[in-house]
C-alpha cells in the first residue's frame, strides 16, 4: 500500500485526508478540516479576500506538514469554484504548490470536479448506479455527474452553499421572503436540468455530510455513518424548517452542525431540495466520499 494525502480546496472549507492506498481499496489515516471560507463575497472576476487567502496558506502549510510527518509520499491539492472564479485564483494555487512543495496542485475545471467527485463517491458508494445522479454541492457550485454512464457530460451550476446564503439570507433568522426567494434562486438556476430524469439522487460533499449529521444527531463526526445513509424529502425539510426559525447563534449549537457551517447550512439544503423536486425524487442518498477521495485516487492513478 502507498501512503498519500490529499488537500481541497472549496470555497467554504478546506479538507485533508491521508490515506493508505493498495489495487483495489484504501483506508483513511488521518483527516483535518478547516473553513477559511475563499469565496466570500467573491464575484466573478474579483480577486480573493486577503484574510481569506492567509488562512488557507497558513491551514495549507499545517496539514501539508502533518502529512509529510505521518508518511505521505505525495500531497496533492485541487482547487475549485473560487479559485476558478477569482482572477488570482491559479497564481495562488501555484503559489501553495511551489511554497509548500505540494506533488501535483491544480485549479480543477467544473467536469474536472465532478469526475473526481463520481471516483471518490464510488469507491464507497453501495446500490445501484443505473439512473443515479450525484450531485456534489459546495460552497460556489454544484457539479452533477451521472453515476451509471462514466462518458456522460457532466453539469457544473453556479449554485453554491456561499453564494446562495450570502445573497439571499440577509436576517437573522431568515425571513420567510427570504427562504422563498432562495427557493427560487434554486428552483431557476437548476433550469438546465429541465426533463431530466434520475431514479435516484447521490449527494456527496459538505451540505450532504452535515445533513446525515445533522438527522444522526453527531457530535463526534464518523464518516462510516454518513456514507450510504438515505434521507426522505420530508426529513430534509424538517431540518431546514427548524434551522431557519433559530438564529444563528442558536443555529450554531445545533448537535451535528459545524459552527463555521451554521451561517450557509440553508443555502446547501435548499439545493439539495430543488434537486429532488426537479428529479421527482423523495429521498435521496448521503455520502461522505466524494471530491476529496477522488482527489488522492486520481492522483496515485496518475503518478507514473
Amino acid at each position: 500500500m502507498r501512503r498519500a494525502a490529499a488537500l481541497d480546496l472549496g470555497s467554504n472549507t478546506l479538507r485533508l485526508l491521508l490515506a493508505d492506498v493498495g489495487p483495489d481499496s484504501w483506508r483513511p489515516v488521518g483527516r483535518g478540516l478547516a473553513t477559511p471560507r475563499l469565496g466570500r463575497g467573491l464575484a466573478a472576476g474579483g480577486l480573493l479576500d486577503p484574510a481569506a487567502k492567509a488562512e488557507a496558506r497558513r491551514v495549507a502549510e499545517s496539514f501539508t506538514r502533518q502529512a509529510r510527518e505521518l508518511g505521505a509520499e505525495r500531497v496533492a491539492l485541487a482547487a475549485t469554484q473560487a479559485c476558478r472564479q477569482a482572477r488570482d485564483g491559479a497564481a495562488f494555487v501555484a503559489e501553495l504548490a511551489r511554497d509548500l512543495g505540494l506533488d501535483r496542485a491544480r485549479v480543477v475545471s467544473g467536469e474536472e470536479e465532478a469526475t473526481l467527485s463520481r471516483l471518490g463517491t464510488l469507491s464507497r458508494l453501495k446500490g445501484p448506479l443505473k439512473g443515479a445522479l450525484l450531485a456534489d454541492v459546495g460552497g460556489g457550485s454544484t457539479e452533477l455527474v451521472d453515476l451509471g454512464h462514466p462518458a456522460a457530460p457532466s453539469l457544473s451550476l453556479a449554485l453554491g452553499a456561499v453564494s446562495l446564503s450570502e445573497a439571499h439570507l440577509r436576517s437573522d433568522p431568515p425571513l420567510p421572503e427570504q427562504m422563498q426567494a432562495l427557493a427560487r434562486a434554486v428552483h431557476n438556476g437548476l433550469e438546465p436540468l429541465s426533463g431530466r430524469r434520475a431514479t435516484r439522487l447521490v449527494a456527496s460533499a459538505g451540505t450532504a455530510a452535515t445533513l446525515a449529521s445533522l438527522v444522526l444527531r453527531l457530535n463526534d463526526y464518523q464518516p462510516e455513518l454518513v456514507d450510504n445513509l438515505v434521507v426522505d424529502r420530508q426529513q430534509l425539510l424538517g431540518q431546514m424548517a427548524r434551522l431557519a426559525a433559530l438564529p444563528l447563534s442558536q443555529r450554531r449549537l445545533t448537535p451535528g452542525l459545524e459552527p463555521e457551517r451554521a451561517d450557509i447550512i440553508l443555502g446547501g439544503l435548499a439545493i439539495l431540495d430543488g434537486l429532488l423536486e426537479r428529479l421527482g425524487l423523495e429521498r435521496l442518498t448521503l455520502m461522505d466520499a466524494g471530491l476529496l477521495e477522488g482527489i488522492l485516487l486520481d492522483d496515485l492513478a496518475n503518478d507514473i
